[in-house]
């Protein structure tokens, strides 16, 4: 058996997606109790979108409407079937100076029919190649329209990649309603992706349980079977 941690490291100084008050720092609160002296620190501008995170349509839609991040069955998140998709970052098309997959690259890369209700992986290396560079979002592939509703007509449990902005922001292909009233749980910005060898495997991805969240911080992790 085989661990891949596929989350992103949080740290000072790293990406946002420039929300207010959403920059992350570490401010040390050490304290001592019963004569001994403890590290302890807090957390700033740890947002719903910190590194790799859950997502449901409640951040869309709202929470009456949809369900936020710690009502999400453990059973969806938990050892669960997921396909990897491997696409080849240097080898993408390119549309207003970005990276995009079309719907031939996913069925050229599926080596077979993956079945409905199951769970996809996008690996294109992105995450691994720049998440410690200013340009992780603004280089950040897409989805073209006929790729993600590709992934959506087969009723995902799950959907992640390991790129961070799964629209075109200068030419939107207006993706995005479909996406949040699917029902799919989105793990965004993974990363080690290419790392997994094995088409099928297990994943894991559980969010912080913050109540009332359309979007919280998450761990993930790969288990490949010998």
């Amino acid at each position: 058996m085989k661990i891949i941690d596929i989350t992103g490291p949080i740290h000072e100084n790293m990406w946002n997606f420039g929300f207010p008050h959403g920059q992350f720092k570490i401010m040390q609160l050490d304290f001592e109790f019963l004569g001994h002296r403890y590290f302890h620190e807090g957390f700033i501008g740890l947002v719903g979108t910190t590194g790799t995170y859950i997502e449901t349509g409640a951040a869309y839609h709202g929470y009456k409407k949809d369900i936020p991040t710690h009502k999400i069955s453990l059973k969806r998140l938990v050892n669960i079937d997921a396909f990897v998709i491997k696409i080849d970052l240097s080898k993408l098309s390119e549309r207003n100076n970005r990276k995009y997959i079309r719907l031939e690259d996913i069925i050229a890369a599926e080596k077979e029919i993956i079945p409905n209700g199951k769970s996809i992986i996008i690996s294109t290396g992105h995450s691994s190649k720049n998440w410690d560079s200013d340009n992780y979002i603004n280089k950040s592939p897409y989805f073209s329209k006929n790729a993600l509703f590709y992934l959506l007509d087969k009723n995902l449990n799950l959907l992640t990649s390991d790129f961070p902005t799964w629209d075109n922001k200068l030419n939107p292909e207006n993706t995005l309603e479909r996406l949040y009233s699917s029902g799919t749980v989105i793990l965004a910005n993974c990363i080690n992706l290419e790392k997994i060898k094995k088409y099928k495997v297990k994943l894991t991805a559980v969010p912080i349980k913050i109540l009332n969240a359309g979007m919280c911080p998450a761990r993930a992790f790969i288990i490949e079977e010998d």
